[in-house]
Protein backbone atom coordinates (compact mmCIF):
# COMPACT_ATOMS: atom_id res chain seq x y z
CA UNK A 1 0.00 0.00 0.00
CA UNK A 2 1.38 3.38 -1.05
CA UNK A 3 0.73 5.64 1.92
CA UNK A 4 3.43 8.12 0.89
CA UNK A 5 1.12 9.63 -1.72
CA UNK A 6 -0.95 11.10 1.13
CA UNK A 7 1.97 13.20 2.38
CA UNK A 8 1.67 16.87 1.40
CA UNK A 9 4.54 19.22 2.17
CA UNK A 10 3.43 22.76 3.03
CA UNK A 11 5.88 25.64 2.82
CA UNK A 12 6.88 27.04 6.23
CA UNK A 13 6.00 30.52 4.96
CA UNK A 14 2.50 29.54 3.82
CA UNK A 15 -0.02 31.88 5.43
CA UNK A 16 -2.94 30.57 7.46
CA UNK A 17 -1.40 27.14 8.11
CA UNK A 18 -0.55 26.30 11.71
CA UNK A 19 2.29 24.02 12.75
CA UNK A 20 -0.21 21.32 13.70
CA UNK A 21 -1.82 21.37 10.25
CA UNK A 22 1.55 21.49 8.51
CA UNK A 23 2.78 18.49 10.49
CA UNK A 24 -0.42 16.50 9.89
CA UNK A 25 -0.38 17.16 6.14
CA UNK A 26 3.34 16.48 5.67
CA UNK A 27 3.11 13.09 7.38
CA UNK A 28 -0.50 12.20 6.62
CA UNK A 29 0.49 8.94 4.93
CA UNK A 30 2.79 7.91 7.77
CA UNK A 31 0.14 8.61 10.39
CA UNK A 32 -2.57 6.85 8.36
CA UNK A 33 -0.36 3.76 8.12
CA UNK A 34 0.08 3.74 11.92
CA UNK A 35 -3.67 3.92 12.51
CA UNK A 36 -4.44 1.28 9.88
CA UNK A 37 -1.95 -1.16 11.40
CA UNK A 38 -3.16 -0.48 14.95
CA UNK A 39 -6.72 -1.31 13.88
CA UNK A 40 -5.58 -4.38 11.94
CA UNK A 41 -7.24 -3.21 8.73
CA UNK A 42 -6.41 -4.67 5.31
CA UNK A 43 -7.06 -1.82 2.89
CA UNK A 44 -6.96 -2.13 -0.87
CA UNK A 45 -6.65 1.64 -1.41
CA UNK A 46 -6.30 4.88 0.54
CA UNK A 47 -6.91 8.44 -0.66
CA UNK A 48 -7.41 11.94 0.65
CA UNK A 49 -11.21 12.25 0.49
CA UNK A 50 -11.69 15.83 1.69
CA UNK A 51 -10.27 18.64 3.78
CA UNK A 52 -12.58 20.82 5.87
CA UNK A 53 -11.86 23.82 8.06
CA UNK A 54 -11.16 21.57 11.03
CA UNK A 55 -10.58 18.04 9.74
CA UNK A 56 -8.78 15.88 7.21
CA UNK A 57 -10.75 12.94 5.80
CA UNK A 58 -8.91 9.92 4.45
CA UNK A 59 -10.97 7.27 2.65
CA UNK A 60 -9.80 3.73 3.40
CA UNK A 61 -11.14 1.12 1.00
CA UNK A 62 -11.35 -2.50 2.13
CA UNK A 63 -12.70 -5.51 0.20
CA UNK A 64 -16.07 -5.12 1.89
CA UNK A 65 -16.61 -1.40 2.44
CA UNK A 66 -15.24 2.14 2.45
CA UNK A 67 -14.25 3.77 5.74
CA UNK A 68 -13.43 7.37 6.62
CA UNK A 69 -10.51 8.23 8.89
CA UNK A 70 -11.28 11.66 10.36
CA UNK A 71 -8.17 13.46 11.57
CA UNK A 72 -8.27 16.64 13.66
CA UNK A 73 -4.93 18.48 13.73
CA UNK A 74 -6.24 20.98 16.31
CA UNK A 75 -9.79 19.98 17.33
CA UNK A 76 -10.16 17.30 20.03
CA UNK A 77 -13.15 15.65 18.26
CA UNK A 78 -15.05 15.36 21.56
CA UNK A 79 -18.08 17.26 20.23
CA UNK A 80 -18.01 15.42 16.92
CA UNK A 81 -17.83 12.02 18.63
CA UNK A 82 -20.65 12.86 21.03
CA UNK A 83 -22.88 14.06 18.20
CA UNK A 84 -22.31 11.06 15.93
CA UNK A 85 -22.59 8.47 18.70
CA UNK A 86 -25.79 10.05 20.03
CA UNK A 87 -27.28 10.24 16.54
CA UNK A 88 -26.47 6.57 15.93
CA UNK A 89 -27.87 5.58 19.31
CA UNK A 90 -31.16 7.29 18.48
CA UNK A 91 -31.35 5.71 15.01
CA UNK A 92 -31.03 9.15 13.43
CA UNK A 93 -29.36 9.55 10.01
CA UNK A 94 -25.62 9.73 10.60
CA UNK A 95 -22.33 7.97 10.09
CA UNK A 96 -21.38 5.17 12.47
CA UNK A 97 -18.25 5.39 14.62
CA UNK A 98 -16.15 2.23 14.40
CA UNK A 99 -13.16 3.32 16.46
CA UNK A 100 -11.90 6.53 18.03
CA UNK A 101 -8.87 7.77 19.92
CA UNK A 102 -8.98 11.25 21.44
CA UNK A 103 -5.91 10.70 23.63
CA UNK A 104 -3.27 11.66 21.00
CA UNK A 105 -1.00 8.85 22.17
CA UNK A 106 -0.56 6.82 18.98
CA UNK A 107 -0.41 9.87 16.72
CA UNK A 108 -0.21 13.58 17.65
CA UNK A 109 -3.89 14.28 16.99
CA UNK A 110 -7.34 12.93 17.76
CA UNK A 111 -8.91 10.67 15.17
CA UNK A 112 -12.16 8.83 14.54
CA UNK A 113 -12.79 5.94 12.14
CA UNK A 114 -16.30 6.15 10.68
CA UNK A 115 -18.48 4.35 8.20
CA UNK A 116 -18.53 5.95 4.75
CA UNK A 117 -21.75 7.82 3.92
CA UNK A 118 -22.68 7.86 0.22
CA UNK A 119 -24.37 10.69 -1.61
CA UNK A 120 -23.89 14.42 -2.07
CA UNK A 121 -24.66 17.49 0.04
CA UNK A 122 -28.23 18.71 -0.41
CA UNK A 123 -26.89 22.11 -1.43
CA UNK A 124 -25.73 20.57 -4.72
CA UNK A 125 -29.22 19.33 -5.71
CA UNK A 126 -30.48 21.40 -8.64
CA UNK A 127 -34.06 20.11 -8.93
CA UNK A 128 -36.41 22.10 -6.65
CA UNK A 129 -38.55 19.07 -5.77
CA UNK A 130 -35.48 17.10 -4.70
CA UNK A 131 -34.16 20.00 -2.63
CA UNK A 132 -37.57 20.45 -1.01
CA UNK A 133 -37.72 16.74 -0.24
CA UNK A 134 -34.23 16.82 1.29
CA UNK A 135 -35.23 19.80 3.42
CA UNK A 136 -38.39 18.06 4.59
CA UNK A 137 -36.50 14.93 5.65
CA UNK A 138 -33.83 17.02 7.35
CA UNK A 139 -36.52 18.95 9.21
CA UNK A 140 -38.06 15.76 10.56
CA UNK A 141 -34.63 14.52 11.63
CA UNK A 142 -33.89 17.82 13.37
CA UNK A 143 -37.17 17.67 15.29
CA UNK A 144 -36.25 14.20 16.56
CA UNK A 145 -32.72 15.36 17.44
CA UNK A 146 -34.10 18.22 19.47
CA UNK A 147 -36.02 15.83 21.71
CA UNK A 148 -32.76 14.25 22.93
CA UNK A 149 -31.62 15.80 26.22
CA UNK A 150 -27.92 16.42 26.91
CA UNK A 151 -26.01 16.70 30.22
CA UNK A 152 -25.18 20.35 29.56
CA UNK A 153 -24.91 23.10 27.00
CA UNK A 154 -21.94 23.55 24.69
CA UNK A 155 -19.62 20.59 24.19
CA UNK A 156 -18.11 17.82 26.32
CA UNK A 157 -14.44 17.46 27.16
CA UNK A 158 -12.46 14.53 25.69
CA UNK A 159 -13.01 12.78 29.03
CA UNK A 160 -16.77 13.08 28.58
CA UNK A 161 -17.39 15.75 31.22
CA UNK A 162 -19.65 18.72 30.57
CA UNK A 163 -18.57 22.19 31.76
CA UNK A 164 -21.55 23.94 33.32
CA UNK A 165 -22.05 26.71 30.78
CA UNK A 166 -25.23 28.73 30.42
CA UNK A 167 -26.82 28.67 26.98
CA UNK A 168 -26.34 32.46 26.44
CA UNK A 169 -22.61 31.97 27.02
CA UNK A 170 -22.54 29.22 24.38
CA UNK A 171 -24.48 31.46 22.00
CA UNK A 172 -21.88 34.19 22.51
CA UNK A 173 -19.12 31.71 21.66
CA UNK A 174 -20.95 30.63 18.51
CA UNK A 175 -21.29 34.26 17.47
CA UNK A 176 -17.60 34.92 18.08
CA UNK A 177 -16.74 32.00 15.78
CA UNK A 178 -19.15 32.85 12.95
CA UNK A 179 -18.80 36.63 13.02
CA UNK A 180 -15.43 37.70 14.43
CA UNK A 181 -14.18 41.28 14.08
CA UNK A 182 -13.84 43.06 11.74
CA UNK A 183 -16.42 41.22 9.61
CA UNK A 184 -19.28 42.21 11.92
CA UNK A 185 -18.32 45.88 11.73
CA UNK A 186 -18.11 45.75 7.94
CA UNK A 187 -21.69 44.54 7.56
CA UNK A 188 -23.48 46.07 10.55
CA UNK A 189 -23.36 49.48 12.18
CA UNK A 190 -22.47 50.18 15.79
CA UNK A 191 -26.11 50.55 16.88
CA UNK A 192 -27.08 47.30 15.17
CA UNK A 193 -24.21 45.40 16.79
CA UNK A 194 -25.25 46.81 20.16
CA UNK A 195 -28.77 45.41 19.69
CA UNK A 196 -27.34 41.98 18.84
CA UNK A 197 -25.13 42.04 21.93
CA UNK A 198 -28.05 43.05 24.15
CA UNK A 199 -30.19 40.31 22.64
CA UNK A 200 -27.84 37.65 24.02
CA UNK A 201 -29.07 38.56 27.53
CA UNK A 202 -32.75 38.47 26.58
CA UNK A 203 -34.61 36.26 29.04
CA UNK A 204 -36.76 34.91 26.22
CA UNK A 205 -33.72 32.97 24.97
CA UNK A 206 -33.40 31.05 28.24
CA UNK A 207 -33.95 27.28 28.09
CA UNK A 208 -34.56 24.85 30.93
CA UNK A 209 -32.99 21.75 29.33
CA UNK A 210 -30.23 21.64 26.68
CA UNK A 211 -30.80 19.22 23.82
CA UNK A 212 -28.73 17.68 21.05
CA UNK A 213 -28.10 20.20 18.28
CA UNK A 214 -25.93 20.36 15.19
CA UNK A 215 -24.51 23.82 15.77
CA UNK A 216 -23.74 24.69 12.12
CA UNK A 217 -26.77 23.42 10.25
CA UNK A 218 -27.57 24.02 6.58
CA UNK A 219 -28.03 22.15 3.30
CA UNK A 220 -24.27 21.58 3.01
CA UNK A 221 -24.33 19.14 5.97
CA UNK A 222 -27.36 17.13 4.80
CA UNK A 223 -25.93 14.26 2.73
CA UNK A 224 -28.41 12.73 0.32
CA UNK A 225 -28.68 10.18 -2.45
CA UNK A 226 -30.94 11.23 -5.28
CA UNK A 227 -32.50 9.72 -8.38
CA UNK A 228 -36.21 9.89 -9.08
CA UNK A 229 -36.55 10.57 -5.34
CA UNK A 230 -34.22 11.86 -2.66
CA UNK A 231 -33.16 10.12 0.55
CA UNK A 232 -31.40 11.75 3.50
CA UNK A 233 -28.44 9.52 4.34
CA UNK A 234 -26.85 11.51 7.15
CA UNK A 235 -26.55 14.84 8.90
CA UNK A 236 -22.80 15.30 9.14
CA UNK A 237 -20.07 17.79 10.12
CA UNK A 238 -21.48 19.10 13.43
CA UNK A 239 -20.25 22.46 14.68
CA UNK A 240 -18.00 23.12 17.65
CA UNK A 241 -21.00 23.26 20.02
CA UNK A 242 -23.49 20.38 19.92
CA UNK A 243 -25.84 21.01 22.82
CA UNK A 244 -28.16 23.88 23.61
CA UNK A 245 -31.37 25.22 22.08
CA UNK A 246 -32.32 23.07 19.09
CA UNK A 247 -34.22 25.97 17.54
CA UNK A 248 -30.86 27.51 16.71
CA UNK A 249 -30.39 24.74 14.12
CA UNK A 250 -33.75 25.58 12.56
CA UNK A 251 -32.87 29.27 12.53
CA UNK A 252 -29.59 28.50 10.73
CA UNK A 253 -31.26 26.18 8.24
CA UNK A 254 -33.84 28.86 7.37
CA UNK A 255 -31.15 31.42 6.51
CA UNK A 256 -32.17 33.41 3.39
CA UNK A 257 -28.89 32.59 1.63
CA UNK A 258 -30.26 29.09 1.05
CA UNK A 259 -32.71 28.25 -1.77
CA UNK A 260 -36.42 28.70 -1.06
CA UNK A 261 -37.33 25.03 -1.76
CA UNK A 262 -34.89 23.90 0.93
CA UNK A 263 -36.26 26.38 3.47
CA UNK A 264 -39.87 25.51 2.68
CA UNK A 265 -39.22 21.79 3.02
CA UNK A 266 -37.19 22.24 6.21
CA UNK A 267 -39.91 24.17 8.03
CA UNK A 268 -42.60 21.82 6.76
CA UNK A 269 -40.69 18.76 7.97
CA UNK A 270 -39.83 20.33 11.32
CA UNK A 271 -43.44 21.16 12.10
CA UNK A 272 -44.90 17.94 10.60
CA UNK A 273 -45.15 16.26 14.01
CA UNK A 274 -46.87 19.30 15.51
CA UNK A 275 -46.74 23.10 15.39
CA UNK A 276 -44.19 25.10 17.29
CA UNK A 277 -45.16 25.82 20.87
CA UNK A 278 -45.90 29.45 21.88
CA UNK A 279 -42.49 29.62 23.59
CA UNK A 280 -40.76 28.31 20.44
CA UNK A 281 -42.66 30.78 18.28
CA UNK A 282 -41.38 33.58 20.52
CA UNK A 283 -37.76 32.39 20.52
CA UNK A 284 -37.39 31.53 16.85
CA UNK A 285 -37.33 35.12 15.47
CA UNK A 286 -34.72 36.10 18.05
CA UNK A 287 -32.52 33.16 17.12
CA UNK A 288 -33.08 33.88 13.42
CA UNK A 289 -31.85 37.43 13.92
CA UNK A 290 -28.68 36.22 15.62
CA UNK A 291 -28.07 33.32 13.23
CA UNK A 292 -28.71 35.30 10.05
CA UNK A 293 -26.49 38.18 11.19
CA UNK A 294 -23.65 35.81 12.05
CA UNK A 295 -24.07 33.74 8.88
CA UNK A 296 -24.01 36.90 6.77
CA UNK A 297 -20.58 37.65 8.24
CA UNK A 298 -19.48 34.04 7.84
CA UNK A 299 -20.34 33.96 4.13
CA UNK A 300 -18.93 37.44 3.59
CA UNK A 301 -15.53 36.37 4.95
CA UNK A 302 -15.52 33.49 2.47
CA UNK A 303 -16.52 35.61 -0.53
CA UNK A 304 -19.85 33.75 -0.76
CA UNK A 305 -23.30 35.32 -1.31
CA UNK A 306 -24.31 37.03 1.92
CA UNK A 307 -26.55 39.99 1.03
CA UNK A 308 -29.85 38.12 1.48
CA UNK A 309 -28.93 37.11 5.03
CA UNK A 310 -27.76 40.63 5.93
CA UNK A 311 -30.84 42.32 4.47
CA UNK A 312 -33.30 39.96 6.15
CA UNK A 313 -31.40 40.27 9.45
CA UNK A 314 -31.70 44.07 9.27
CA UNK A 315 -35.41 43.82 8.47
CA UNK A 316 -35.96 41.41 11.35
CA UNK A 317 -33.93 43.63 13.66
CA UNK A 318 -36.20 46.61 12.90
CA UNK A 319 -39.29 44.49 13.51
CA UNK A 320 -38.06 43.14 16.84
CA UNK A 321 -36.87 46.54 18.07
CA UNK A 322 -40.18 48.12 17.08
CA UNK A 323 -42.08 45.39 18.93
Amino acid sequence: MDYASLNHDISPVAEGVSDAWRRALSRLGDYTALVVRALNLRPTAVSLYAQTERHLLVRISTPGEHLILRIAPEDNLAAHSFFVRTMSGQALPSARIIQRDLSRTLVPFAYVLESFVPGVPAVTLSEPHLLRGAGRQAGRALRRMHRVSTPGAGRPTPAGRWPQLAWPVVLQQIGAQFAPPPADALLFGEAERAVLTTLLDDERLAISQPVLMHGAFGPAVARCTAGMHVHLEAIEAPGRWVAGDGLFDLACGLCPVYPAPWREGLLDGYTAAGPLTPAEQERLPLLQLLAWSWLACYHYMRAEPYAAARDEALRLLETIVAA
